[in-house]
């Protein structure tokens, strides 16, 4: 009996190997699941904007951004493309022209209008040129702000991450609009050069 028994202990440390192996197998696939289903819900939120000109929609002085009211998830990331059609600059209030509370307030910036472009097209920046401004995407809420200046046909990407559910308000801070000083007409008209973020 004696002789057997490093044999049965061995037979029983292999049992033991191919059950904890399996364990082992079944807790990797688990992880690698539960990876999967984080990367996805971590891969960021699109939303594709244009902004077009009054000519271009037959009201002049009425520039647009489509879409003007957006919903979107709390607490995701967003990656955001703005396309510019716009050929013209507007006066914007001191700073304007800085990117903030992007990720890294940063922004990738493209000359030109082209339909498709790589993903590291243009150049990161953090600011505009005060005389190259055409629009702003501002949102200045005391629990979310962020101010992204949009240059003359141009196209603009960043990402920022969604707050707390409610509705923010955004305006565009360059004077693009009607009347005096360009601060009427598109300007406090909701879907046009100001609107809401939805937060749900």
């Amino acid at each position: 009996m004696a002789d057997y028994l490093p044999w049965l202990a061995s037979a029983s440390r292999r049992r033991f190997l191919q059950f904890s192996g399996g364990g082992l197998a079944i807790a990797a696939l688990g992880f690698a699941m539960e990876s999967r289903v984080e990367a996805a819900s971590a891969a960021p939120i699109k939303l594709d904007m244009e902004i077009v000109t009054g000519k271009m929609i037959h009201r002049p002085g009425w520039p647009q951004y489509e879409p003007g009211d957006i919903k979107l998830p709390a607490n995701r990331l967003v990656e955001v493309t703005v396309r510019c059609l716009d050929d013209g600059n507007a006066q914007i209030p001191g700073g304007y022209n800085k990117v903030s509370g992007t990720i890294g307030d940063t922004m990738r910036l493209i000359e030109g209008t082209p339909k498709t472009f790589a993903a590291n097209a243009g150049k990161v920046v953090h600011e505009v040129p005060v005389k190259k401004v055409a629009h702003t995407f501002t949102v200045n809420g005391e629990k979310f702000f962020m101010n992204v200046p949009i240059p003359e046909e141009s196209i603009v990407v960043y990402r920022f991450k969604t707050p707390a559910p409610g509705k923010y308000a955004w305006q565009c801070m360059a004077a693009c609009g009607t009347g005096a000083g360009g601060w009427a007409g598109p300007m406090m008209t909701d879907g046009w050069m100001q609107g809401f973020i939805t937060v749900t």
